[in-house]
């Protein structure tokens, strides 16, 4: 994961006119492994997931499976590294089992909600429920040369403690012929692969705050998180 200390311009340009997110849309972080039998199940789910209006959907694929036999082809430390840093912190009531540390497929939702990926029931529960409490941050975004512009402000309430920009590109779809491993022999197509995580900048939620990331294309989603791994306040993606 890519780390920038950036400090976020205070910016009186309004957002409304920009690419803005749909109302309250969800972030659901699917951490999956070409190397594991059980994930091929939340890959087809995130997929649909991904098409429904007000869900934001994000593969992001581990290594820690690769001695099984394969290596992801998609994997990185970095992502590993954000699964862990979740592991003692989300709420993990509605797996129904005791389970410490990382596994997939885990999904995690608004950076609150540990479930396991193949549940669509409580899957879709708690991107609801999500939904439906009040939205606090607007956040916008849109091309600019060679980058893409992010601007944000508080929309209503108390925004709560600092909250840091990370900026995911991803690709929309792969389909991947696995050769050895628990999955041998199998073809199984992904969905919003994250080929890249940026750490962009930190914001106290006080006025609106406008960033510029350099050097990114589109397809990305941008989104402010209250620490490294804390929960997601603001989501938009640009396609």
């Amino acid at each position: 994961m890519r780390i920038f200390k950036v400090l976020v311009t205070v910016s009186v340009a309004a957002i409304g006119g920009m690419a803005q997110a749909q109302d309250r849309p969800v972030l659901v972080e699917l951490f999956t492994s070409q190397g594991c039998s059980s994930c091929p199940p939340a890959d087809e789910l995130l997929k649909e997931l991904g098409r429904q209006d007000g869900v934001i959907a994000l593969a992001y694929h581990v290594d820690y499976w690769d001695y099984l036999g394969w290596e992801d082809t998609f994997a990185q430390p970095e992502f590993t590294a954000r699964q862990l840093g979740y592991a003692d912190r989300v709420d993990r009531q509605w797996i129904g089992r005791k389970l410490r540390g990382s596994f997939t497929p885990e999904a995690v939702v608004q950076g609150s909600d540990s479930l396991v990926g193949s549940n669509r029931a409580a899957l879709e529960a708690r991107i609801a429920a999500h939904q439906a409490l009040p939205e606090r941050v607007d956040i916008a975004l849109e091309r600019d040369g060679d980058g893409v512009r992010v601007r944000f402000a508080p929309s209503a309430g108390d925004v709560g403690p600092e909250s840091v920009l990370f900026v995911a590109t991803y690709m929309p779809s792969a389909v991947v012929e696995i050769e050895r491993g628990e999955n041998a022999g199998r073809e199984i197509a992904y969905t919003n692969v994250v080929t890249g995580l940026i750490r962009y900048a930190r914001w106290d939620g006080q006025g609106p705050g406008e960033v510029r990331v350099p050097n990114v294309e589109p397809p990305l989603a941008a989104f402010l998180q209250q620490g490294d791994d804390g929960p997601v306040v603001a989501v938009a993606r640009l396609e």
